[in-house]
């Protein structure tokens, strides 16, 4: 065989096998994340002034922490499942990156120009749901979603990787009937 033909047929193999060996096995990409964000999860029993939030099986079980930082009007209502809420919110990684957020200040009731957004508590991810319809008006969370209530295993884009525990500052403005 021609030194050209050996060449042109080693280089055809090796493109055809490259493929092979990429994985697509999520889990195995980000091993490390998700180690380090559940980690992070469960060295929150530690943190001062949380509450771990143990979610009923019969409502699909699971846990999160959360932490009241300006209580609420414990005379108004709190959001149920189909209800339309106005709220602002900050959300960050675990590494402080933030994601997403609808204020630019240190905290949503101390920031004047915050937008709030407005969505139907049954259409977010899981933990925001099941916080939201134990708030009331007024009422700021800090509040840590362990992966499985949040983005899950596929993430969210190129802004939360895969296994991601989410750490967001949530205030609840009006809850629309």
């Amino acid at each position: 065989m021609k030194p050209n033909k050996l060449i042109f047929l080693s280089l055809s193999l090796c493109l055809l096998l490259i493929p092979s060996c990429k994985t697509n096995d999520p889990a195995g990409t980000y091993a490390a994340w998700k180690l380090q964000n559940e980690s992070y999860f469960s060295n929150m029993k530690d943190s001062t002034g949380y509450v771990l939030y143990n979610i009923p099986e019969n409502q699909g079980g699971g846990s999160y922490y959360y932490k009241i930082t300006t209580p609420g009007n414990q005379a108004s209502v709190s959001p149920l499942y189909n209800n339309q809420v106005k709220v602002n919110y900050r959300g960050k990684l675990i590494n402080q990156v933030v994601f997403d957020q609808t204020y630019s200040g240190l905290m949503p009731p101390m920031d004047s120009i915050s937008t709030p957004g407005v969505f139907y508590a049954n259409q977010l991810i899981r933990g925001w749901t099941l916080n939201l319809m134990q708030m009331k008006v007024g009422e700021t969370r800090r509040i840590v979603l362990p992966q499985e209530l949040g983005y899950g295993a596929t993430g969210a884009g190129q802004d939360i990787a895969p296994y991601s525990t989410t750490v967001w500052e949530v205030q609840l403005v009006k809850v629309n009937n």
